[in-house]
């Protein structure tokens, strides 16, 4: 039977001590290297894969209900205008006009970046009240003198499958709570010149409901823009009694498969402008999107189209013209 023999560390030749002792130096320093990469450019690659991704999904972190903050004081008392907004771009009158509106900003660093980067200045800025860093963005947005919108979540009609966040307005809360909740995402979006639906599909159709928040709206001297697709929406009813800036967003431009489906659909907006005097669109910032928009705004021009922002729309059309409305097999949904 043989037996075992093993080798005392003191019996290995110096060189081979030396030459151990180096490779576990060099592994150590690999590791180190590999996790401080990690530390510095992991989150930046993560949003940047999530950009890639047709998500519909949203970054919404918990809020304290706590004090209302001296922003939120300022709001109540209708100082909200105090606030920089953008210089007003000149536009030529009298033409037809096309607006494109870019919600869901602030979620992402690399979609709203890319966003500021390749948008004209006519090009509207959504955001979203969640957004972290939210003034921060807000400030860059009105530096390159794009005109800005701040989200209002609201209740659908399949809440809590679809939630709108925690500072949404609602029908299932008492006009004390929407009230406070509107004061809130008021202050979040200082300087912006005013509020567009994120959801709504409930509390759209709540008159009762809708009034006080669109009252709230005009004394801060706000507009609103809702999104397509609100069946029985009682938004530009509600905003004409209350004299409250109201504009609908005529198409939903998706993010398509290819360039061509894209194209497609703003060539379908440009038509709605062509037969109306104006259009409005609205769209997410994935990339592919983003680069059609800015091809496309590039020709505008040529084709007798301008590409304005919201207030030159709003001063240049029927006001108060209904949103559209989704198909009817939508409608007989439950």
């Amino acid at each position: 039977m043989k037996r075992k023999t093993t080798m005392a560390w003191s019996s290995f030749p110096a060189e081979h001590k030396k030459r151990f002792y180096q490779g576990l130096a060099g592994y150590g320093l690999l590791c180190t290297a590999v996790v401080g990469w990690i530390a510095v450019n992991a989150g930046s690659t993560v949003i940047e894969w999530q950009s890639r991704i047709p998500s519909a999904s949203a970054i919404i972190k918990n809020i304290s209900a706590g004090k209302q903050s001296e922003a939120a004081t300022e709001i109540r008392t209708g100082n909200i205008s105090t606030t920089p907004r953008a210089t007003p771009l000149l536009v030529p009158k009298k033409k037809i006009y096309v607006s494109v509106i870019v919600s869901d900003m602030g979620l992402s660093s690399f979609s709203t970046e890319k966003t500021l980067d390749d948008m004209p200045p006519s090009v509207v800025l959504a955001f979203s009240p969640y957004a972290e860093n939210l003034k921060t963005w807000l400030k860059k947005a009105t530096k390159l003198n794009h005109e800005t919108l701040i989200q209002l979540p609201m209740e659908t009609t399949d809440y809590p499958k679809d939630d709108p966040g925690p500072r949404a307005v609602s029908s299932r809360l008492s006009d004390k709570d929407n009230d406070d909740n509107l004061t809130w995402l008021l202050a979040q979006g200082k300087g912006t010149i005013g509020m567009i639906n994120f959801m709504g599909s409930r509390f759209l159709t709540d008159r009762k409901r809708l009034s006080p928040i669109f009252e709230t709206l005009r004394k801060n001297n706000s507009m609103f823009i809702e999104t397509p697709g609100i069946a029985k929406s009682a938004g530009a009813a509600i905003a004409e009694q209350n004299a409250l800036p109201y504009l609908a967003t005529d198409l939903q431009i998706n993010a398509g498969t290819t360039d061509k489906e894209i194209q497609q659909q703003l060539a379908n907006l440009e038509k709605i402008a062509r037969e109306r005097g104006s259009a409005i669109g609205i769209t997410e910032p994935y990339p592919i999107t983003l680069n059609a928009i800015k091809l496309w705004a590039a020709s505008l021009g040529k084709r007798g189209i301008t590409l304005a922002p919201l207030s030159v729309v709003w001063e240049n059309k029927p006001k108060h013209d209904k949103a559209p409305q989704p198909p009817q097999e939508q409608l007989r949904r439950p």
